[in-house]
């Protein structure tokens, strides 16, 4: 039985992709919420309370998962052209 070791770097390379474009994806929901919630006719301190809790919070993580995401797509990318260059030496 043939056991197969690397990967298939055709593969790894579209799922880089993929996550590549997840990250594009949540900076697109964030920037449409921050948007929306920028044009919702809302005053007083429930208003102010949810804002800044979107703002100092959420818009925050949201960066920091995108970047993650992203930093994996990145890896994952990294990876698959050391696969590459590996098996082609």
């Amino acid at each position: 039985m043939n056991a197969i070791k690397g990967m298939n770097v055709e593969e790894v390379r579209r799922m880089a992709g993929q996550l590549r474009e997840a990250a594009e994806e949540i900076t697109r929901i964030e920037q449409e919420l921050t948007s929306g919630l920028e044009g919702v006719d809302w005053t007083g301190p429930d208003a102010d309370r949810f804002r800044g809790q979107w703002s100092g919070e959420m818009i925050p993580a949201l960066h920091q998962i995108m970047s993650a995401v992203n930093d994996l797509g990145d890896s994952a990318e990294r990876n698959a052209a050391e696969q590459e260059a590996t098996s082609t030496t």
